[in-house]
């Protein structure tokens, strides 16, 4: 991990293009937020958009919103050349690092069986929880998937995922 850093994405640069198709590419258009409200809390200074390098070479991003206690991962990517190389370890590394006062929380989408891509859902929890991650075993619903709330470090009472989801809505713009 000794060559990696970290690079705030600034807009309109090769970097965000990057940044930007990787997001497009990786997450199912159900599960993206709207890109220029990632940027409206970004810019309110509630939320980090990071790119990830080895030395020069991309290898990923990830996008926090900072919340109370709480750093919630809405998105971490890696980019698919990048892949099963340990990268995405080094990544939640330094996320932890990052905020070494405040509890990480992601939500990922919980495996069902009759889900074509279970065993995709399964190798992501087991990501999480070989990174430290508690799996709080509870579920909610958005926009047609099914998710499940993991965290690291103090304690987490899984349903204030719904008061981080609410806090971020309402810096998006929306009334609730």
């Amino acid at each position: 991990m000794s060559g990696l850093s970290m690079r705030k994405v600034e807009k309109d640069t090769p970097v965000e293009q990057f940044c930007r198709e990787l997001y497009e590419e990786t997450f199912d258009r159900r599960m993206r937020v709207p890109y220029g409200d990632l940027w409206k809390v970004a810019d309110k200074g509630l939320a980090d958009y990071v790119a990830v390098f080895d030395s020069d070479i991309f290898l990923g991003f990830y996008y926090v919103f900072r919340h109370k206690e709480n750093v919630f991962i809405y998105y971490l990517a890696v980019s698919p050349e990048m892949r099963d190389r340990g990268y995405g370890t080094d990544i939640v590394d330094l996320i932890k690092d990052s905020y070494p006062d405040r509890r990480i929380v992601v939500c990922i989408e919980a495996p069902r069986v009759d889900d074509k891509l279970v065993s995709v859902r399964y190798r992501r929890l087991g990501f999480y929880s070989r990174n430290g991650f508690i799996d709080t075993l509870y579920k909610f619903e958005s926009v047609g998937i099914m998710y499940e709330v993991l965290y690291w470090g103090i304690q987490f009472d899984p349903e204030e995922i719904q008061d981080i989801l609410r806090a971020f809505r309402r810096q998006c713009g929306f009334r609730r």
